[in-house]
C-alpha cells in the first residue's frame, strides 16, 4: 500500500463532494437570468449589455447576495405587480447587488400564487398596526392599502432574514472543509 493513496482518496471524495454542489447550485440558479442568456428576457435584454459589464450583479460574494435577498423579498411582496422585475433591476443595479438572486426572489409572486400571498400580507400588517396602534390612515382602501404594504415589508425582511442565515451558514459549512487540490507527483 502506497503512503499517498488515502490522500488520493480523500482528494477524490473532496472533488466529488465540491462537483454535487456546484451542481445543486447550477440546478437551483437554472431558471434564473445569467450573463449569457439576459438577452432572452423580456424587460432585461433592453438593459443586457450594461448588465454584462457590471461584475458585482453575477457575484455571490456574502454582501451582494445578502442585499439582493432583502431587496428582492420586499419588492417581490409590495404589491406592485406590473413593475417588479424592472424595480428590482434597478434596485440591483444602483445598490450593487446579486441580479440573479434579486430577480429569483420576484417570481414568489406570481400570478398563480399572489391571489393566497397578499391577501395573507394584508392580514400579517393588520395584525401588526393593531399592535402597535398606527392607526393613521381614515379610509378603507387606505387602510388595507397602508396593512399590505406593512405585511408586505415585514414579511420580506423575515424570510430574506432567514434566507440569509441559510446562505451564510452554508458558506461557512463550505470553508470548514476546504478542498485542498494538489498535484500528485508523477511516477
Amino acid at each position: 500500500m502506497n503512503v499517498a493513496e488515502p490522500d488520493y482518496i480523500y482528494e477524490q471524495e473532496a472533488r466529488a463532494q465540491k462537483r454535487l454542489r456546484i451542481r445543486r447550485a447550477k440546478q437551483l440558479l437554472r431558471p434564473l437570468p445569467r450573463k449569457a442568456t439576459l438577452h432572452r428576457w423580456p424587460v432585461l435584454k433592453w438593459f443586457a449589455e450594461t448588465a454584462r459589464t457590471r461584475p458585482y450583479l453575477w457575484s455571490f460574494r456574502i454582501r451582494e447576495v445578502s442585499l439582493a435577498l432583502y431587496l428582492g423579498f420586499v419588492i417581490a411582496f409590495l404589491p406592485i405587480v406590473g413593475i417588479q422585475f424592472i424595480l428590482a433591476l434597478a434596485s440591483a443595479w444602483v445598490l450593487r447587488a446579486n441580479l440573479p438572486v434579486i430577480m429569483g426572489a420576484q417570481l414568489v409572486t406570481n400570478l398563480a400564487t399572489m391571489w393566497a400571498v397578499y391577501p395573507a400580507l394584508a392580514l400579517l400588517g393588520d395584525r401588526i398596526i393593531k399592535t402597535l396602534r398606527l392607526d393613521v390612515v381614515d379610509s378603507q382602501i387606505g387602510y388595507t392599502a397602508f396593512s399590505l404594504v406593512t405585511g408586505g415589508i415585514i414579511a420580506g425582511i423575515a424570510i430574506a432574514f432567514l434566507l440569509d442565515m441559510i446562505y451564510r451558514f452554508a458558506i461557512i459549512q463550505a470553508k470548514k472543509h476546504p478542498i485542498h487540490l494538489q498535484r500528485m507527483p508523477k511516477k
